[in-house]
């Protein structure tokens, strides 16, 4: 009984010590290849009608906005005549992430 839990600690200790490798070599890198003055940016995804897989994209984008910076940026669901469940998850989506934005092609002046 000693042995098998012996395994799982040396088990959680080598994922947690790859997690921290893994960590460490994303902080030098965005140490290095940080600029002098905050650039921000925003990811348009244009959404029209019925999009099926958008949770996952939206998810995704934020996902990498993160892991590129510490300072993530925004991603603008571009509304181009979304259907009315689709626009229900844009919202969601949007209350769920800060740096997630839905807007409209006539609001675009407005969100740049």
């Amino acid at each position: 009984m000693g042995e098998v839990f012996e395994y799982i600690l040396l088990a959680s200790v080598l994922l947690l010590s790859l997690y921290g490798c893994v960590e460490l070599v994303r902080s030098i890198t965005l140490r290095i290849l940080k600029t002098e003055g905050p650039i921000s940016g925003i990811l348009v995804l244009p959404i029209q009608g019925s999009c099926k897989d958008m949770e996952f994209v939206v998810r995704a984008a934020v996902s990498r906005s993160r892991w590129i910076s510490d300072n993530p940026s925004q991603v603008l669901i571009l509304d181009k005549g979304m259907d009315f469940d689709t626009r229900t998850l844009a919202e969601k989506l949007c209350n769920e992430y800060e740096n997630v934005i839905l807007g409209s092609p006539n609001e675009c002046d407005k969100i740049f």
